[in-house]
């Protein structure tokens, strides 16, 4: 009953949140839609920053799970540019992830970087990715050493960060998202990838290990949530 009562809140947040955006929203708005009082809002959550902050936890693990979830049905999803592509039309697809990629301040205000829950994301984000490549590279799928090129890290998000900034302005809507996402693949393929065809042992190998870092990564999100919302 607790658990359900922890969801419909945040339930009830995400909808807001999307709505009216943060800086709109009340603590109130938000008990009164989920059917609670709003201190059992704060029997939860310290404060409304960190409650809308789990509703982003929340939708960051729901896309951790669909990583693992491709990694088992194709090591192929091992590459880099599959993962950056099929991560692209996830959050395409995600109201929320789409506006904390985009940087849209009017659905999530300070959100993300003032809180609490949004700075250990943020904190936590960046050491998966770089063990991410750490993996790849040690299984061949990444060109150059990120240990020797401390600016790599640098360079692929600056590459991917410019599609999703993209989403954001005019003229985003010219081509349609497989189009997009099939350039962001190909620009990643080719200026981080070797040349050569990874082998299928190779990819299964690299999937294991890559489950196993997604997998700890969510393991990390979900303790942020309420039980029952893992």
């Amino acid at each position: 009953m607790e658990q359900d009562k922890a969801s419909r809140i945040l339930d009830a947040a995400e909808a807001l949140l999307l709505s009216y955006g943060y800086r709109k929203v009340t603590v109130d708005d938000v008990a009164r839609r989920a059917g609670v009082g709003k201190g059992t809002v704060y029997l939860y959550w310290p404060s409304k920053r960190e409650l809308f902050a789990t509703v982003l936890t929340r939708e960051a693990a729901e896309l951790v799970r669909d990583q693992i979830a491709a990694l088992h049905d194709d090591p192929a999803e091992a590459r880099l540019h599959r993962t950056m592509r099929r991560t692209f039309v996830q959050a395409m697809k995600r109201p929320l992830v789409r506006a904390q990629s985009i940087g849209d301040y009017d659905v999530l205000g300070e959100l993300t970087t003032m809180s609490k829950v949004g700075v250990r994301f943020a904190a936590g984000s960046s050491e998966t990715t770089a063990s991410l490549l750490m993996v790849l590279y040690k299984h061949g799928l990444l060109a150059d050493d990120p240990v020797a090129d401390p600016l790599l890290t640098y360079r692929l998000s600056a590459a991917v960060a410019g599609s999703y900034l993209l989403e954001g302005l005019p003229g985003a809507a010219d081509f349609d998202l497989d189009a997009k996402a099939e350039a962001l693949a190909t620009t990643v393929r080719r200026a981080f990838e070797p040349s050569t065809e990874p082998t299928p042992a190779t990819l299964r190998d690299a999937a294991a290990e890559l489950t196993a870092l997604h997998e700890r990564w969510l393991a990390v999100l979900d303790d942020s949530l309420p039980q029952g919302n893992s």
